[in-house]
């Protein structure tokens, strides 16, 4: 166990020095971050209606936004941190020595939630600047608990499924892009499913993704869910165990695999 810990806190160290205090491309990050939701979230107000105040725009653009930089830390933090681990032979010496991945990702973690609270800070800031401070408050404490956690889950199953996926076929930039910018959209994580058409609301309820976020809209904002919240708690806990175990399953699989054939060489498309 110390040994674990040691080596998770050397990768959190090294992580935390190299991104958040060295690295010019954090604060530029940050920018472009900045510039980003300006875009996203100014067309919004295109298609509110004349009714919808700016603050409730600047708040439905906080939860929107907080969703979907969750995929991406999952995606390019979690997920493609293996085509960096391929690139450097770090994959294969894990694999060689026993080791596992797991000091390796309790160090890279701490380090995407801390960047992810960072953005949203940015978030907050540049959409209070557009529309006034979103109406944040926690409308139910016990709700958003359970949507954070479930969403963790979710997470970690959908970071396995595209990890097992990029050291299987040597690809990240395809499958990374398609999946972490549609599924936000196409499962409710980006609006409401009560404002989805009738299609994409049978296709939402049918993935883990959309009831984590319908749990922490409501949570936070009070936003009436599609189902009541026992229902969504019920299937939401059910998807996504499922979703993970066969997250773990499918990893498990391609490491196999890596053993036998080796390791692809990794392209960005």
């Amino acid at each position: 166990m110390y040994k674990l810990l040691r080596r998770a806190y050397a990768v959190f160290k090294a992580y935390v020095l190299s991104d958040l205090i060295r690295s010019k491309g954090f604060v530029f990050g940050l920018v472009s971050f900045s510039i980003w939701i300006a875009m996203f979230v100014t067309p919004i107000s295109l298609f509110a209606g004349s009714g919808a105040s700016k603050r409730e725009l600047a708040t439905y653009g906080f939860a929107a936004i907080f969703i979907f930089m969750s995929y991406s830390m999952a995606t390019w933090d979690w997920a493609a941190e293996l085509r960096w681990m391929i690139n450097h032979g770090i994959l294969e010496y894990y694999i060689a020595s026993n080791s596992g991945f797991l000091p390796h990702y309790l160090g890279i973690i701490p380090v995407s939630l801390m960047w992810l609270a960072l953005a949203l800070g940015a978030n907050y800031a540049v959409l209070s600047l557009l529309f006034g401070p979103p109406d944040l408050f926690i409308h139910d404490p016990a709700i958003l608990l359970i949507g954070v956690f479930m969403l963790i889950l979710v997470l970690l199953g959908y970071a396995l499924l595209l990890g097992g996926t990029m050291i299987s076929s040597g690809t990240t930039g395809f499958i990374a892009e398609i999946t972490s910018f549609i599924l936000p959209v196409a499962t409710g994580g980006l609006a409401p499913l009560s404002k989805l058409p009738l299609q994409l609301q049978v296709f939402a309820l049918c993935t883990p993704f959309s009831y984590p976020a319908e749990l922490i809209r409501y949570g936070v904002l009070g936003w009436k869910p599609l189902l009541d919240t026992q229902t969504l708690v019920l299937r939401g806990f059910a998807f996504a165990l499922v979703f993970l175990l066969v997250g773990v399953l499918y990893f498990k699989y391609q490491l196999r695999k890596v053993l036998r054939e080796g390791v692809r060489v990794t392209t960005l498309w």
